[in-house]
């Protein structure tokens, strides 16, 4: 099986940008396993003193509410909740679960958080190997919608009917994030600023380093991009967050068949019409929950109903890789988009390709291999990320030379990526001849770096240097232990 990705053929996920910041009063924390994946934490403070008590408030709000929402932890609150058909529930689960009934009542049913039945039988047959009865599903699907749910706001308590089981991923996260921005601004009042990421869900508040704002970077997901980190585009925000919902990283192999994570709460079939959908709003949680039912949504429906919620904008990419924007995204935008106004500094008919090979390994409970893929100058400057791949707190590890050269220097660039470990196969990249800060690179010496390890397996980096000017040329590596051979190629396209 061969895959084709692009330079801008990347992972749906988002990336903190602060180039500008001013390193006296920008205080920056990473914290890894935190709800599932890792947290990024910018705080514009007047002292480390600050910035460490903002800190320590948000971690304990978001721990607190993890213990609230959280499906995997068998105690939650969630999880006793659909354990049981009638219990006494927190205030923050009803605010939720009252905050899901409306999304799906505004979104016709796209988004529902009735779904953790059916999300389980999906889990399930990933586990088997084999796909749910889909007429069975659609049934199901069907009783879930009709159930009626009843909430008594007096004495607190949640009656949940069968087949109803509550997952609430699709807000909760937006919550908690809506709440550790209140808590850690409350706890610290001389912060002056703040900036959450949890997983690529980012919430800011206050004074950011970019004149005031906040500069995010929103890559963009190709069908089979899966674990990449180049810019895409740059927002420029305020107070406000920016969610992204996308196909990929998570999708299911059943059969030899790639299956969405996100299926459709019409029939509980997964859903694939929509790539990436990204949204930005005052609130997470409601950025959260539209960049979700935009993935089921069809496309203009969706378009239509962010047009109509004040203050809310969202850039959709669907299956064919096209963009589709409500009326004021581009207004958020601060960079060029790349395909129209940078192009590389060599002949027009020429391209630069990257061909390796992540070779299968016949042994015994195979791990796939945690790539990084990127071009440096000669003075091991960071240039572009071409492919990141592999669960961020693992890769960052693993990869040893990365992280050491880029991992704890790259700041948010690189701690906001989580993406999905690359399966074996033949891999093409094209390198588009521009930077990480979407500008041609110029006439030059670089070298190719391509690192790959693999969990209780070896270790392997290849650097290849290379001079870019008009004169084209070909560069062979022969294959190692993880990386198979590698083939540079630039000059006239195929």
């Amino acid at each position: 099986m061969r895959k084709t990705l692009a330079g801008l053929a990347l992972a749906p996920i988002l990336l903190v940008m602060l180039s500008g910041a001013a390193a006296a009063d920008i205080y920056k924390r990473h914290h890894d396993y935190v709800l599932g994946t890792s947290l990024d934490l910018v705080v514009n403070a007047p002292s480390e003193t600050a910035a460490d008590t903002a800190e320590s408030a948000i971690l304990q709000e978001i721990e607190r509410l993890r213990a609230v929402f959280s499906t995997y932890d068998t105690s939650s609150e969630i999880s006793r909740l659909n354990r049981t058909g009638s219990m006494e529930a927190s205030a923050d689960m009803i605010r939720v679960l009252e905050q899901c009934e409306a999304y799906r009542t505004l979104t016709s049913n796209a988004l529902s958080c009735r779904m953790g039945g059916l999300l389980d039988v999906w889990a399930s047959a990933e586990h088997e190997n084999r796909l749910p009865d889909r007429p069975a599903m659609r049934v199901t699907a069907g009783e879930i919608r009709r159930a009626s749910i009843q909430t008594d706001l007096k004495t607190r308590r949640i009656s949940r009917p069968e087949p109803v089981r509550f997952a609430t991923d699709s807000l909760a996260k937006g919550y908690i994030l809506d709440a550790a921005q209140e808590v850690g601004s409350t706890a610290a009042p001389e912060v002056s600023g703040l900036l959450i990421n949890i997983g690529g869900d980012i919430r800011s508040w206050g004074n950011g380093p970019q004149n005031g704002q906040w500069a995010v970077a929103v890559t963009q997901a190709s069908e089979l991009g899966e674990g990449g980190s180049a810019l895409h585009a740059r927002v420029l925000i305020d107070e406000g967050a920016i969610a992204t919902s996308g196909l990929g990283p998570r999708n299911r192999m059943i059969e030899g068949e790639a299956y969405s994570h996100v299926i459709s709460p019409a029939d509980g079939w997964p859903v694939s019409h929509i790539q990436t959908a990204t949204v930005h709003a005052s609130d997470a949680m409601t950025a959260d929950a539209i960049a979700t039912a935009l993935l089921v949504m069809d496309l203009k429906p969706g378009l239509d109903l962010v047009e109509n919620m004040p203050g809310v904008e969202a850039e959709i990419v669907t299956a064919d890789q096209r963009r589709h924007q409500t009326s004021g995204w581009a207004a958020l935008e601060s960079m060029p988009d790349r395909e129209g106004d940078a192009s590389a500094n060599w002949p027009d008919e020429f391209a630069f390709t990257i061909d390796f090979e992540i070779p299968d390994q016949a042994i015994a409970d195979y791990e796939r291999p945690y790539v990084a893929v990127w071009i440096a100058d000669k003075e091991r400057n960071l240039i572009r990320i071409l492919m990141l791949a592999g669960q961020q707190e693992r890769w960052m590890e693993e990869n040893y030379y990365w992280h050491r050269r880029f991992g704890r220097k790259a700041g948010s660039l690189v701690d906001a990526i989580a993406g999905p470990t690359r399966r074996p196969g033949q891999y093409d990249l094209v390198w588009d001849g521009l930077t990480d800060d979407g500008v041609p690179a110029p006439a030059g010496d670089y070298i190719l770096h391509l690192e790959a390890a693999r969990e209780h397996g070896d270790h392997q980096h290849e650097s290849i240097g290379f001079t870019l000017s008009d004169d084209p040329f070909n560069h062979q590596v022969e294959p190692g232990g993880e990386i198979g051979q590698v083939m540079i190629r630039f000059g006239v396209k195929d």
